[in-house]
């Protein structure tokens, strides 16, 4: 569990280091577009060595829909992000208070959509993250 996570946070430090350089000049959407590009070649590659078969395009039979709508939030992650940094945005802060605000959202689906309890420690974590999106936005 510990691996994937230090992948993760890792990759997430590099990730916002990154966009903060690209925000300056350059058109997000031309960087966005060989970002996913070079993406896509990269996970064709890790594809391409798997030692099971895989089917390409199995993934649109079930729920055909999930990787449309699934690329469609991710270009306007990075898009909202580079927007940001490109306004000025600090990198602590942005990626701080997106994360914050998403987490109070995903907990609000959770318990409306999903159906999940929302217990004390739930809701102590969304004040927890309320207290903390007021005080880094100031």
């Amino acid at each position: 569990m510990i691996y994937p996570v230090i992948l993760t946070v890792l990759s997430s430090a590099m990730y916002h280091f990154m966009l903060k350089q690209t925000s300056a000049k350059g058109s997000p959407m031309l960087v966005l577009f060989w970002s996913y590009a070079l993406a896509a070649i990269a996970c064709l590659v890790v594809i391409m060595f798997k030692s099971e078969k895989i089917e390409m395009f199995s993934v649109f039979k079930d729920k055909p829909w999930i990787p449309m709508i699934l690329a469609a939030t991710l270009v306007g992650i990075e898009f909202g992000y580079i927007l940001s940094y490109k306004s000025g945005g600090k990198v602590g802060q942005v990626s701080m208070i997106t994360q914050m605000v998403s987490l109070v959202v995903m907990f609000a689906i959770g318990y409306i959509v999903m159906k999940e309890p929302l217990t004390f420690k739930k809701g102590f974590g969304i004040a927890s993250a309320l207290f903390s999106f007021h005080l880094l936005s100031r």
